[in-house]
């Protein structure tokens, strides 16, 4: 009988490398449409994730196994293969199983012609395999050549093999509750981390874990959770959140005492945040349209501008973004970004408060944006353990969290002519 679980994983990496489609998003439909454990669905997911995480690193070591490489029409061929180096070298699945349930899947997937290939290979890396990683750069193998490069040009040599090993781990699960957090902490067995977000040491469902329902927390990144702390006293103050979803951000604005405009383009990206408001007992007007068309001038007190953005910096949760993204990527965000800084000049009221914040490692995406709007807003220093010379906050997936960039602004005061 085929291991139905590595059918889904077979289905889910091709979706990706080749229909462009995000590991979460066909988790979610496999899921809907059949029913497995809870010990299932991890497995499931952490085989897909680590296959994508290191493609590179396991292509590198299908070439040194084949005396020539696989012509096209074997692409299912070396897909299995992938699964099944995943398994041998990196999940430490027993060479028995991994090499078995890799041939019996290429019967059913109409590859048998390569059955024979596919157990000598495996059985060539049960040999060879932990000998050749230990003589792969595995950094520099799993990360795109143009990422590797901007990283050391911005970063430097050592910085970058840090978020390069970092994004070939497991990320770790941060929520934010509403409030007693050393209570949470305790009852949910996590870690109170510096930024005021719990640790979990482990993370199932959250459906199943104690408060969720009941909206006492949410899930969300350490660093993501950060750029909220950066304004001042916002208690009743009239603030848009633009781009907001999935709503963490807007729950946090919320649980500061502020009156939220929340804006998204997306109808089904805001019923998400209606859903999680919902759940969290929590109320903002909701906006569905382009935030950039919004009428009026001097309307908000403060805006926050969690951007859209490359994700560079949560490649570790979406290793596929290292397959999708493209450096013209982020010059078509950049000039997204831009419009949205210069939509919240004219929405901010004078000397308002401004917070934008990327997920991004890319500097185009951070630091170069703000460089580019200081004739329009003063740059406010965050004194944070995060902070970066210029005031600003940088995060690293070295320091188990997203890579974040901050800035808080304040709007200058129109010039008399």
């Amino acid at each position: 009988m085929v291991d139905i679980i590595r059918q889904k994983a077979l289905f889910l990496i091709k979706q990706v490398l080749y229909k462009n489609q995000t590991i979460d998003h066909v988790f979610e439909s496999v899921l809907k449409e059949n029913s497995f454990d809870k010990r299932d669905k991890s497995f499931l997911r952490l085989l897909t994730t680590t296959t994508i995480r290191r493609i590179r690193q396991i292509d590198h070591l299908i070439l040194q196994a084949l005396s020539k490489p696989l012509p096209k029409r074997a692409q299912t061929t070396m897909d299995i293969l992938r699964l099944g180096i995943s398994q041998l070298l990196f999940l430490k699945i027993p060479p028995h199983a991994a090499i078995y349930t890799s041939v019996e899947l290429a019967k059913s997937s109409n590859q048998s012609f390569y059955s024979g290939l596919i157990n000598g290979v495996l059985r060539t890396l049960v040999q060879n395999g932990e000998n050749w990683i230990t003589k792969q750069d595995e950094a520099i193998l799993n990360t795109p050549k143009w990422l590797w490069n901007e990283w050391i040009r911005q970063y430097g040599k050592e910085n970058t093999y840090q978020i390069a090993l970092a994004n070939l781990t497991e990320p770790s699960f941060d929520i934010t509750v509403k409030d007693n957090p050393e209570k949470w902490a305790q009852k949910l067995n996590g870690l109170l981390t510096e930024t005021g977000s719990i640790r979990l040491k482990s993370f199932s469902q959250p459906q199943t874990m104690p408060g969720f329902k009941e909206g006492q927390w949410w899930v969300q990144n350490a660093g993501a959770a950060l750029a909220v702390h950066a304004f001042h006293n916002i208690c009743g103050k009239k603030v848009a959140d633009f781009c907001a979803a999935p709503g963490g951000k807007t729950a946090q604005l919320i649980m500061r005492g502020a009156n939220v405009d929340a804006f998204d383009i997306s109808i089904n990206r805001m019923n998400r945040v209606k859903e999680n408001l919902s759940r969290l007992q929590l109320n903002a007007h909701l906006i569905i349209g382009d935030v950039n068309k919004c009428p009026g001038a001097d309307v908000y007190d403060a805006i926050l501008i969690d951007a859209p953005c490359s994700a560079t910096g949560t490649i570790r949760r979406h290793p596929e973004l290292t397959l999708h993204k493209t450096p013209q990527d982020i010059t078509n965000l950049s000039q997204i970004q831009n419009t949205l800084l210069h939509t919240a000049y004219r929405l901010l009221k004078p000397n308002g408060e401004l917070v934008y914040c990327t997920c991004s490692l890319q500097q185009q995406e951070g630091e170069h944006r703000i460089s580019a709007v200081t004739d329009l807003f003063d740059i406010l220093p965050i004194l944070s353990p995060f902070s970066t010379p210029q005031g600003f906050i940088r995060t690293f997936p070295f320091q188990d969290m997203d890579g974040f960039f901050i800035a808080h602004l304040r709007k200058k005061e129109k010039k008399c002519l």
